[in-house]
């Protein structure tokens, strides 16, 4: 009798264990599944948060790429008058929501546990941070490469004037300008964006200009090379006085045309 009943016991536990499991199982994969949702908002913020820690320093390097506070509507990234960067009020406001959002999700967790994962407060705090993600990261990638299409303008050559080079003994600049340019075209794409990268394609483009101006357009027709230096300079504008007609047989003949446009 004592055997059997030891042995019911014995399997009154084991039922208990894994009854004891299983609700341990449930428990631990809400939690997961809380965390793994909020791990994906919060990393796409932290990713988005390295690049908006550089918009300042290119803003910098770069006063006309972003409006200044003073008289502007803007609502996303604003200069103030000691070059910081502050935030428009549509951006000001997902702060706000998301600031709210997440503490109401804290407490929410600390009464309900794992079963705050049916509970609203989670969803909202994830809409919050994506939609701050979004607009953060719109903006950031807006003047980023804003940035890095002003860079481009400094020691932007045409094919059809790096192709002479050569001919005309300026092999060694052509070359050294090809290199660098594709070290230039690799680190613009590069996810990392830090002051660290910020410096080296600042350095990389003052040694793109150099070699740029270093090239020989002698041989261009009258007027070509004048018009390509203003067109390309961010200093200056072009006016239509410097297309002339030769200056429009050679883009002409060069299947160029298309590349340029006009403005006022």
């Amino acid at each position: 009798m004592s055997t059997l009943k030891s042995q019911v016991d014995k399997l009154q536990s084991q039922i208990k264990l894994s009854s004891n499991a299983q609700e341990n199982e449930t428990i631990i994969e809400a939690n997961s599944n809380i965390l793994n949702r909020l791990n994906k908002s919060l990393g796409e913020l932290t990713s988005n948060k390295t690049k908006f820690n550089v918009i300042p320093l290119i803003s910098q390097l770069d006063e006309q790429l972003i409006p200044s506070t003073e008289g502007d509507e803007s609502d996303g990234f604003l200069i103030s008058e000691s070059s910081g960067l502050v935030l428009g009020d549509d951006i000001k406001a997902l702060l706000d929501r998301a600031k709210v959002s997440l503490p109401l999700l804290s407490e929410k967790w600390k009464e309900l546990g794992h079963e705050a994962q049916q509970d609203d407060s989670l969803n909202n705090s994830i809409v919050a941070l994506k939609s701050l993600t979004k607009i953060i990261s719109g903006l950031n990638d807006k003047y980023w490469d804003q940035w890095l299409i002003n860079l481009e303008k400094d020691f932007f050559e045409e094919e059809a004037v790096l192709e002479r080079q050569s001919n005309l003994g300026k092999k060694g600049i052509f070359e050294k300008y090809i290199t660098l340019k594709a070290r230039f075209d690799a680190e613009k794409t590069s996810k990392d964006v830090n002051s660290d990268l910020v410096s080296s394609l600042i350095s990389l483009k003052e040694k793109l200009v150099i070699l740029r101006g270093q090239m020989d357009t002698s041989d261009l027709p009258e007027g070509v090379a004048k018009f390509l230096k203003e067109v390309s300079s961010p200093y200056s504008t072009t006016t239509l006085e410097l297309l002339t007609p030769k200056v429009l047989e050679w883009l002409t003949k060069k299947d160029l045309l298309s590349k340029y446009k006009v403005s006022r």
